[in-house]
């Protein structure tokens, strides 16, 4: 590796508190990441921190200011989420589509450009929070509704589901749609249960929820490079598909027990890669609200990376299960002093199905599956 990582870290007073936002980028930027364009902006980041490091400096206490004004909590790993698609979706608005092959130098002339300037409209893009959609993420959703037609919970009317963190909320308008989920491969301990292709369940009512409106430029900027032209045809489909079951609400995930009416409604409450986002104090708020408004029999269903070492969109990708009385338990040891980090909240759930990488197209059972067959569906035991 090149100079570029030194322990930046030494040359700032340690309460001196861009520190962990900086060292946050540089450490992901060390490990690698699978998107060879995100790898290269991330390197540009790095690299001219260590040419400039008082411009960097300067811009992030500027967004953490910015942040603290408008009574905003941001984790490390979210500002970097949001400095990236902050950068892409610069240029996505001047029409520079072709970022895919960018270098590290071509970046860095975007990055610099970003930073000097610093107007308010990039400050917005890097406080925002990003949501990022996977399509096939959602088919965890549809093996579980396959698998629940085998239980006592899936009535004829069928669920009702929520998803938070929706983003666009195109991914529920994916759940019963064949082609949406034609490539997902199952492995034959699945496809032994359920078939070779994923099945239909009933669904009365699914309603996607995320912090802020929703943004098809920033959702596409969001996505890694080399991902956008194969899907960015697909996301505008969805995008403005209208679906009758499946409706989308403004709504932050903390604050669900305002909403009267959301008070034990939902039988699968879904967080797609959400909870890495939160600070860890929040962790246990969220599973509060999550307990609100689940019904008696339900479950909260987590995707999430298998390690927090890992190199930066690679690594086992994995489903894990919270049915309510499990959820119960842990909110009733919550004393207003008891925190969750969110891995030792993953240890306590049962994990469902594992994928090779975040994409989820290829899908295993989780060590628990079997498990979990055995205590919440009526299928027979090999």
């Amino acid at each position: 590796m090149p100079d570029l990582f030194m322990n930046y870290s030494e040359s700032v007073p340690e309460e001196f508190t861009v520190v962990p936002y900086i060292t946050e980028i540089t450490a992901v930027a060390k490990r690698g990441h699978k998107d060879i364009s995100t790898e290269n902006l991330l390197l540009a980041f790095v690299d001219i921190y260590q040419d400039r490091p008082a411009l960097v400096e300067e811009f992030v206490m500027t967004v953490l200011d910015r942040a603290l004004s408008d009574q905003l909590e941001i984790t490390p790993r979210a500002f970097r989420l949001s400095l990236l698609t902050a950068v892409k979706l610069c240029l996505r608005k001047r029409s520079i589509r072709d970022y895919e092959f960018f270098s590290i130098q071509a970046w860095k002339q975007v990055v610099l450009k970003c930073l000097e300037r610093l107007d308010d409209e990039f400050l917005q893009f890097c406080l925002r929070d990003v949501s990022t959609v996977k399509i096939y993420r959602y088919s965890a959703l549809q093996l579980l509704g396959g698998l629940l037609n085998h239980s006592h919970l899936m009535s004829s009317e069928g669920v009702c589901i929520l998803d938070g963190g929706c983003s666009i909320n195109i991914g529920l308008k994916c759940l019963n749609d064949s082609e949406s989920f034609q490539e997902i491969a199952l492995s034959p301990e699945i496809a032994l249960i359920l078939g070779d292709s994923l099945p239909y369940f009933p669904i009365r009512y699914a309603l996607g929820i995320d912090k802020y409106p929703p943004s098809l430029e920033r959702t596409l900027a969001s996505l890694f490079p080399s991902e956008v032209k194969r899907w960015e045809d697909t996301y505008v489909k969805l995008y403005y598909l209208k679906k009758e079951k499946v409706q989308y609400r403004q709504q932050d995930i903390l604050f669900l027990d305002q909403q009267r009416e959301f008070q034990g409604k939902f039988h699968i409450v879904f967080l797609s890669s959400l909870l890495r986002r939160f600070p860890q104090h929040q962790i246990a708020d969220v599973l509060e609200q999550v307990n609100y408004v689940t019904s008696h029999q339900s479950f909260l269903v987590i995707n999430e990376q298998v390690s927090e070492e890992t190199i930066e969109g690679g690594g086992t990708y994995a489903t894990y299960i919270l049915p309510k009385d499990l959820l119960e338990h842990l909110v009733r040891q919550m004393d207003g002093t008891h925190t969750f980090g969110l891995y030792e909240l993953l240890n306590t759930a049962f994990q469902l199905f594992v994928y090779p990488d975040e994409n989820c197209q290829k899908v295993s059972p989780g060590r628990d599956f079997q498990v979990f067959l055995h205590r919440h569906t009526t299928i027979p035991q090999g």
